[in-house]
């Protein structure tokens, strides 16, 4: 992994997050995305 892409897609997803509660769907959704995307590459 490119570590200046994560560091870069980090910084703009930052700038949608306001309150905590935005914080707790983002992650909610990017592990759903994540385990999705992982369960279907196999």
């Amino acid at each position: 992994m490119n570590e200046q892409k994560l560091k870069d897609l980090a910084a703009e997803f930052a700038k949608g997050i306001k309150t905590e509660d935005d914080l707790n769907q983002f992650t909610r959704l990017l592990t759903k995305l994540t385990v999705e995307t992982a369960l279907n590459a196999e």
